[in-house]
């Protein structure tokens, strides 16, 4: 579909990622409305020429939103996210990311856009070592990742009822400006940012797929463009992984300290997979998108960001 002078319907779209997706869709000329219940997202980040409407995709308020907006597209982004918080309150998190996208979906039945995309998640696939391609195994090992499993399933039978095109867009492990979770690359900064000897981490060895949130926000317009029939999976990261050791390195070193990187025990997660990395061949090949943020790159233009001067 042609996004500009569209007229996109963001759930989460005062989050992290919602925020930089927001931001793009306004600069390549769509009309945006957001909706967000601001639990995690903040108002300050919804960009001035967006529209928000404060709500809990759980309730009528959503159903009523979308209806009222008649988008051309659906971009569902609303969930909760951090999977330790998803751990201790398992209910909750199926209500929300399970329930919620349930709701959205029901209430994209009654609209009638011309795309949806789906923020699903590289939690759906097993531990495995080397790339997860899209037509791998999925077998959940957290609360988090069956509630985006159950998502895709409600994304594609929703495609499946009313033909409209429909992607899940199964991202990797997400940094940039504006993150609102205390994700791996955050908890780094601010320990940087406050120490002057050392820093403490939990485990050091497990590997991830890093990709920047531009980057990500990128592959979200990319797809209500570029994806016109059917459904499909895609994975949204870069093709390498970092472990946990190289992502503080990586950070100490653009920072210009000198620090040591000590294991706090009591940080360490049994439930840590070893690797979670992303083959990119097929967004690549289909929809013409690959990252462009090399991670140094990102994590040095962070710096302002946590007060560190370099």
């Amino acid at each position: 579909m042609d996004v500009t002078h569209s007229d996109i319907f963001v759930t989460g779209g005062a989050g992290f990622l919602g925020s930089h997706v927001t931001e793009r869709l306004i600069d390549e000329g769509a009309t945006v409305t957001v909706f967000d219940d601001l639990s995690v997202g903040e108002r300050d980040l919804v960009p001035e020429d967006a529209e928000l409407v404060v709500g809990d995709i759980r309730d009528d308020e959503l159903r009523e939103a979308v209806v009222d907006v008649d988008p051309d597209a659906i971009v569902h982004l609303a969930a909760i996210h951090y999977i330790p918080y998803c751990n201790e309150h398992p209910e909750e998190a199926f209500e929300v990311n399970v329930m919620g996208t349930r709701n959205v979906m029901a209430a994209a039945r009654e609209a009638s856009p011309e795309a949806v995309v789906f923020a699903s998640s590289a939690a759906v696939y097993p531990p495995r070592d080397g790339p997860n391609a899209e037509d791998s195994t999925v077998d959940p090992m957290d609360i988090y990742g069956r509630t985006k499993l159950i998502g895709e399933d409600l994304t594609r039978l929703f495609h499946a009822d009313t033909g409209v095109p429909a992607v899940s867009a199964r991202l990797f492990n997400i940094y940039g400006p504006n993150e609102t979770n205390m994700h791996l690359v955050p908890a780094v900064l601010e320990q940087v940012a406050e120490n002057e000897a050392a820093i403490e981490l939990g485990n050091l060895t497990p590997c991830r797929d890093f990709v920047h949130v531009d980057d990500v926000a990128q592959a979200i317009t990319a797809f209500l463009r570029e994806h016109e029939s059917g459904y499909e999976a895609y994975n949204v990261g870069t093709g390498a992984e970092r472990s946990v050791r190289e992502v503080a390195e990586g950070i100490i070193a653009a920072s210009g300290k000198q620090l040591a990187i000590e294991q706090d025990e009591e940080r360490v997660r049994e439930s840590d997979r070893p690797h979670l990395q992303a083959s990119v061949e097929k967004i690549r090949a289909e929809i013409g998108w690959e990252p462009t943020v090399d991670f140094e790159g990102g994590v040095r233009d962070l710096l302002p960001e946590y007060g560190i001067e370099h």
